[in-house]
């Protein structure tokens, strides 16, 4: 019993000589991860063993999350084992015809008032077709015919709600 006191006053009696720290407990001496909360074994670790998130980083949100799920430093990407290339239709697009096209269908789904646009739409985008076929180097053609079918959808969604806009009145005088 005397030896475990006398090696404790040799330890107190060393800490403040230690270049200069200041003495701090035993339990605050460790440092708390902060995505899981473990404690980390030494002092100068720099991931933590429960979850692997890097000491030095502050919390996020989703680190909690991570943690419960061993995922902390793994990524989310999703790699396409296939190497097919999957279509885009803004790809190598320099036909501003198309492009035109698109920007018409778009302002075509504003309700009852887009039913305007599905005409300059449906024109456009034929237009933009047909410069696609006379200058194939600025592509556009699968936007342009995009256009020309999605126009077709928007229009009768638009007569449908034009036809409600009427109906629904009547409806309500037989009652």
């Amino acid at each position: 019993m005397r030896k475990v006191e006398s090696r404790k006053r040799k330890v107190e009696s060393e800490e403040p000589q230690q270049s200069g720290r200041a003495l701090t407990t035993y339990h605050s001496s460790f440092t708390t991860c902060p995505a899981c909360g473990a404690q980390a074994q030494r002092e100068t670790a720099k991931f933590c063993l429960v979850c692997g998130k890097l000491l030095r980083e502050d919390y996020h949100p989703l680190d909690s999350l991570r943690a419960s799920y061993r995922l902390q430093g793994k990524s989310f990407l999703i790699e396409n084992t296939k190497k097919e290339e999957v279509a885009n239709l803004f790809e190598l697009n320099k036909n501003s015809v198309s492009e035109t096209a698109w920007a018409c269908l778009v302002y075509s789904f504003v309700p009852y008032l887009g039913i305007l646009f599905v005409p300059l739409a449906f024109v456009v985008g034929s237009f933009g077709y047909v410069v696609s076929y006379r200058q194939p180097q600025l592509g556009g053609r699968k936007l342009a015919l995009v256009s020309i079918g999605l126009s077709f959808v928007v229009l009768a969604v638009q007569i449908f709600l034009w036809w409600l806009l009427f109906i629904i009145p009547e409806l309500g005088r037989q009652i």
